[in-house]
């Protein structure tokens, strides 16, 4: 491995670490919710269950994104970060407010919208991460979608929920951990700093 490569690899996982840490716990709400709502389909029919899983798992990735936010440094630090922590709060409120299918289904589907939309911004703004917010944008608008089909179904509702849940935090576990991608990625974007032409070790090496 060149100089310069080396020095991408450690600019982007070093230094990175504690922004990977929190992107870790982001999947690990993701599968945790998924795989409780796997295992738990005998009380699917009960709102107020499905209500309260939701509800956890979207307060649970709102303060991922805050703790994301909170550790990044430019250019890794964006505004579409925080807001995705805000969105994932303010759903999380909004699940505990409601009392119907109907609510249930509205709220899921419109935190699925706007974080998608804010996942397909974000890839445009965030080095490096242009696919994994392209796969999770596209999922998002899925389920927003079929949250609204099955608007009167609480256990569909849930059941697509849980299905975005595992897909996304199996993607994004493989993907925290693909370093070389990562640091072409913020490269291709501008995030790491180029070799200086002016240094033949560096540029050679």
């Amino acid at each position: 491995m060149t100089a310069a490569g080396s020095d991408a690899v450690r600019s982007v996982d070093p230094v990175s670490r504690s922004v990977r840490t929190a992107r870790l716990i982001r999947v690990g709400v993701l599968l945790i919710a998924g795989l409780a709502i796997a295992f738990t389909a005998t009380i699917h029919e009960r709102l107020g269950f499905d209500v309260a899983v939701v509800g956890f798992a979207l307060a649970a990735l709102g303060f991922a994104h805050f703790g994301e936010w909170m550790v990044s440094r430019a250019p890794l630090r964006t505004p579409v970060t925080l807001l995705l922590a805000v969105v994932g709060v303010g759903a999380a409120v909004a699940l505990s407010l409601t009392g119907t299918t109907l609510g249930f289904a509205l709220v899921v589907a419109a935190w699925a919208l706007i974080s998608a939309l804010l996942e397909f911004i974000g890839a445009a703004t965030r080095p490096g991460s242009r696919q994994d917010a392209a796969l999770v944008g596209s999922l998002g608008m899925l389920l927003a979608i079929l949250a609204l089909l099955v608007r009167e179904d609480q256990v569909a509702i849930l059941g697509f929920f849980g299905g975005y849940a595992v897909i996304v935090g199996v993607f994004l576990g493989i993907s925290a951990f693909d370093v070389k991608r990562g640091a072409s990625g913020a490269r291709r974007d501008g995030a790491l700093p180029q070799p200086n032409p002016q240094n033949p070790v560096q540029s050679h090496q």
